[in-house]
């Protein structure tokens, strides 16, 4: 199907560090290509990280990441570098 509901890699996890001026998201994401991950905000607090991947089965990894008040989610960054996905949102 278009859209499979396949498993996201075994070795796919997420990681979350808190610093004082920021919130660092570690996301392991082998397989996936930067045109497949989606970051999205809702309700300014909540982050919404999506990879699909439609190479070799395909896969899927989706997380909805809940942040305190502090965070300020309309100042996201994010870097890819083929395994790694790093976010950073800083906190006011």
């Amino acid at each position: 199907p278009f859209l499979s509901h396949a498993p996201p890699p075994a070795d796919s996890w997420i990681e979350v560090e808190t610093t004082l001026p920021e919130y660092r998201l570690h996301v392991r994401l082998p397989g996936f290509q930067r045109e497949g991950i989606t970051l999205a905000t809702k309700r300014r607090r909540i982050l919404h990280v999506v990879a699909d991947s439609w190479d070799n089965g395909g896969g899927h990894f989706e997380r909805r990441i809940s942040f305190g008040y502090d965070a300020d989610l309309t100042q996201v960054r994010a870097e890819f570098d083929g395994v790694m996905l790093r976010v950073t949102i800083p906190r006011r």
